[in-house]
């Protein structure tokens, strides 16, 4: 046994001595091959270290490339608006200058403004300038800095119009001023001479204030910069709403008309952040629209994706590393060298399977005649396969005949072959199939040797927010429809295809009544809520091919193409009264809003969209002004008869200006004795070329358009003036009353008025009287309350007139402690021809004696009247009987008596 185990223990050692001399000489025949493996691996690892930071960089500029190129597309987008926003500018300029031409000149802006005739007044100010750079007049209180007037005035008197002037303004209690831009326009007198200049101020704000989410989603801004480098408007945001002062430092002169470029941050902005600038110079303005995208947020999917990658050639880098090791250790047997292979060939297909790109390696089918008939999957990888729907074993060997058929086939076959005949292709390409996970797939093709190699990358995010930009500035963002800027373009087309096809189509304004009330009592939010519900129902109204858009506000337009006639349109606004019949549920409440609706016809009303966009406007505010909550078509009459209105608005402010108001007196007379009690005041207007104008035609002018305030003050001063000119001669004196317009009453300090003519005219109190209707007085508030009293504590007696056209109660008059009370002529009227008339006057009459108050009959025009008067113990009359109202005399007509007993 000893014997066996010597045997054993030199048999081991043999053995170990013989495999330490293999193995040397092994490592001496074999060294080259060895060493041969990591070299091979360094020069490999290095390669594509070298490649990946290449393509990296290659990544890296395609990206600022795309950013770049976006910038200047939203350059251009940036510059279409601006040239929008000044089209408005110069559309209100060409209004004024059209209103200066026909009044000759004289122009009121504030009366212009009151009317909502300017779009977006609150950053929009327009002024009238003389040559001496004096503010003729102006839409709100204005003035400008002498910088402005030196600058604007030559060039207007040249006939050259002014673009984005800088005008700093100073902010009241601030130490730092404020800029706005300014333009202005010459206007000439008839014989072509300047007279004077049309400026319009502009808010900065209202050329950034759009949507512009693609641009601040990367920390981006919106700049407009002069020629000159000055910036005259900037916004900058963050992608959550951060306000950022960029400021430029230095904005050099941009040399070309358009243009982007990556721009040193430290050079151009305040704050040193490097961004990609585009511009757009725009025509005849001086200035250029700039947009700026923040480089660091651009290229973050860029460093998202450098460090994926760095992290897996890290993984590459270790795993040639462990092969090369392996290599070296197996290189001279031909079962490891082949599992080596299998190793690299698995690493490889890992490598393709994680990229979120789908490879293709195409065989092509050669025909007869030698030209490509088909084409073979040989290879592809993981995400290919996903790209269209199968599995990778399964698309392995098939054809192109095979996925696809029809149009969709040759389609791709030609793109194929293009790419074999050229060597490269690159196109982008919708999906085939609905199955098919990716809507839009950009795919490049090279040809290697006798293949074809593809890869397809998923676009369809890149599509999809390029389709959105698009769709966000022609979408109105609350109720989804298209906006005023979408529809003027899709006008042009529909104007387009009705003349190619010898059509008619109709154009429909549409404003919501009731809607500012709703909007005003419970606000934005029940407004809002309003209009999507008023969208929705237009949209049911309509058929499905017409086009409901959203013009501004509570205005909608719809486009009814492709219509027998007006018939077609009648029928469909027909409809949408009927749907606005239906109260509206909100959360706030159920409310019925109407729907006036204007009509104009293609080619009849027009042959253009803003002629169509404006008979349609002026046919709804023919609706609004005769008939709410219907329809009409376009009739240049009524367009006549709106600029015969506006004329007599204009002569209404001439003559204010000018005094062509007097005033004529009305005799009231007691009944019991025909001594004159009073006289009522009223006015007459002496227009130069027409003579005595009716009340009826300008009163109700004069309230709707608020000019009744200052009619109003000059009665109140006219009548003391005559009282103090009758005080002069010596005689008795009756007082005289003044008609209080309802307006007048609450929106003034109508005592104050009153006390101030009194004091300057020195007058006594006691010959002035105030006649107030129900209407004035109806809510009985603590405000009406006082103003009365405050009239009654000057010394002046308050009269109610026309009582019983409105709905005072009885305890209405016992808090308000009237004077006295005139019956309204519709009563009197009555008298002697039913016995509800008497009934009627004897209720008032005694109501008047229970509350201390003096009655007066209006409007008695008969003896017949006189006589019932007296046996309903009323106390005064007035009215043609008695006398028609007349100018002035020397002396107050107090010491004449009328008869009022029928002679036997």
């Amino acid at each position: 046994m000893f014997r066996r185990f010597l045997k054993y223990l030199r048999t081991r050692v043999a053995t170990a001595h013989h495999a330490r001399a293999g193995a040397s000489a092994f490592w001496k025949q074999h060294i080259g091959h060895l060493l041969a493996w990591p070299l091979g691996a360094l020069v490999v690892l290095g390669l594509g270290w070298f490649l990946l930071f290449q393509q990296l960089d290659a990544e890296r500029r395609q990206l600022e490339l795309k950013t770049q190129q976006d910038a200047h597309t939203l350059a251009n987008d940036y510059a279409d608006q601006i040239v929008r926003a000044v089209d408005q500018i110069e559309q209100t300029a060409r209004f004024v200058k059209y209103d200066w031409e026909t009044r000759q000149g004289d122009v009121h802006l504030g009366y212009a403004d009151e009317h909502g005739l300017f779009l977006d007044a609150s950053r929009m100010l327009v002024a009238l300038v003389d040559g001496q750079g004096r503010v003729l007049t102006s839409s709100a209180p204005t003035t400008m800095s002498p910088a402005a007037v030196a600058y604007i005035l030559p060039r207007v008197r040249s006939g050259i119009p002014v673009n984005f002037f800088v005008d700093e303004v100073p902010i009241e209690g601030r130490n730092s001023p404020r800029h706005r831009l300014l333009f202005a326009w010459e206007l000439s007198d008839r014989d072509g001479r300047f007279a004077a200049a049309v400026v319009i101020a502009v808010d900065p704000a209202y050329f950034t204030m759009g949507d512009a989410e693609a641009v601040f989603s990367q920390d981006g801004l919106l700049a407009i910069v002069g020629d000159d480098g000055r910036t005259r408007a900037l916004r900058s945001e963050g992608p959550a709403g951060t306000i950022r002062q960029p400021a430029f430092v230095h904005a050099p002169p941009l040399r070309l008309s358009a243009g982007s470029a990556l721009v040193d941050g430290h050079a151009w902005f305040g704050d040193g952040r490097a961004r990609f600038v585009g511009w757009k110079h725009i025509d005849r303005r001086g200035v250029n629209a700039v947009v700026g995208l923040d480089y660091e947020a651009a290229l973050a999917p860029w460093y998202a994706m450098r460090s994926a990658w760095t992290s897996s050639a890290m993984l590459g880098t270790v795993t040639m590393a462990l092969f090369a090791l392996l290599a070296m250790s197996n290189s001279l047997r031909l079962a490891r060298r082949d599992r080596d292979l299998r190793v690299i060939r698995d690493t490889y297909r890992m490598a393709t399977e994680a990229s979120n790109e789908g490879f293709y390696m195409l065989r092509p089918e050669w025909g007869e005649r030698g030209e490509v008939k088909n084409f073979e999957v040989i290879d592809c990888n993981r995400r290919a396969a996903e790209l269209v729907a199968r599995e990778r074993r399964d698309l392995i060997g098939k054809t192109l005949t095979d996925l696809y058929q029809g149009e969709t086939l040759a389609e791709r076959m030609d793109i194929l072959r293009r790419a074999m005949e050229s060597g490269y292709n690159e196109v982008t390409l919708g999906r085939a199939h609905e199955h098919f996970p990716a809507k839009w797939v950009h795919l490049k093709m090279f040809r290697y040797g006798d293949n074809l190699a593809v890869s397809a990358r998923d676009v369809t995010e890149e599509r999809a927010h390029e389709e959105e930009l698009l769709r966000r500035s022609n979408e109105d963002p609350l109720t989804r429809l298209p906006n005023r800027y979408w529809v003027e373009s899709h006008l042009r087309d529909a104007i387009a295809r009705a003349e190619r096809d010898n059509t008619m189509f109709a154009l429909l304004f549409i404003d919501l009544d009731g809607f500012k009330a709703i909007n005003d009592t419970w606000g934005h939010a029940a407004g809002d809520e309003l209009l999507c519900t008023a969208a929705h129902r237009l949209k049911e109204a309509v058929r499905p091919h017409d086009c409901v858009t959203r013009f501004g506000g509570d205005e909608f337009v719809i486009v009814l193409e492709n219509i027998a006639g007006a018939f077609d349109a009648a029928q469909a606004s027909e409809r949408i009264q009927r749907a606005f019949r239906r109260p509206i549920r909100m959360s706030y409440g159920e409310y019925v809003v109407g729907a006036s609706i204007g009509i104009s016809l293609y080619p009849t009303d027009g042959k253009e969209s803003r002629a169509l966009l404006q008979n349609a406007d002026v046919a709804m505010y023919s609706v609004k002004t005769h008939e709410r909550g219907s329809y009409r078509f376009f009739d240049g009459k009524f367009h006549d008869q709106l600029k015969a209105r506006l004329e007599r608005i204009r002569e209404l402010r001439h003559a204010l200006a000018d005094d062509q108001f007097v005033m004529y007196y009305e005799p009231r007379v007691d009944l019991a004795d025909g001594s004159i009690t009073s006289l009522e005041a009223l006015v007459r207007w002496i227009h130069p070329t027409r003579g005595i104008v009716s009340p009826a035609e300008f009163v109700p002018l004069v309230e709707e358009t608020g000019l009744v305030l200052r009619l109003g003050d000059l009665v109140i001063d006219k009548v003391c003036a005559q009282l103090a000119l009758w005080a002069k001669s010596g005689d008795k004196l009756v007082p005289v009353s003044i008609n209080i317009s309802p307006r007048q009453f609450n929106d003034t300090d109508v005592a104050q008025t009153l006390r101030r003519a009194l004091e300057h005219h020195a007058v006594d109190p006691r010959l002035l009287e105030v006649e107030l209707t129900e209407s004035s007085v109806m809510n009985e508030t603590a405000s009406v309350v006082g103003a009365i009293q405050a009239i009654r504590q000057t010394g002046i007696k308050v009269l109610l007139d026309d009582f019983g056209t409105g709905y005072s109660s009885l305890s209405q008059l016992y808090k308000l402690n009237f004077d006295g009370l005139k019956i309204d002529r519709a009563f009197i009227v009555q008298l002697g021809k039913t016995e509800g008339g008497v009934v009627i006057v004897r209720a008032i009459v005694t109501m008047a004696r229970a509350l201390a108050m003096r009655v007066v009959a209006e409007g008695v025009e008969t003896m017949e009247q006189v006589d019932m008067l007296r046996a309903l113990d009323c106390d005064e009359i007035q009215g043609y009987l008695i006398s028609k109202a007349m100018p002035p005399a020397q002396s107050q007509p107090v010491a004449r008596n009328f008869v009022v007993v029928e002679a036997d």
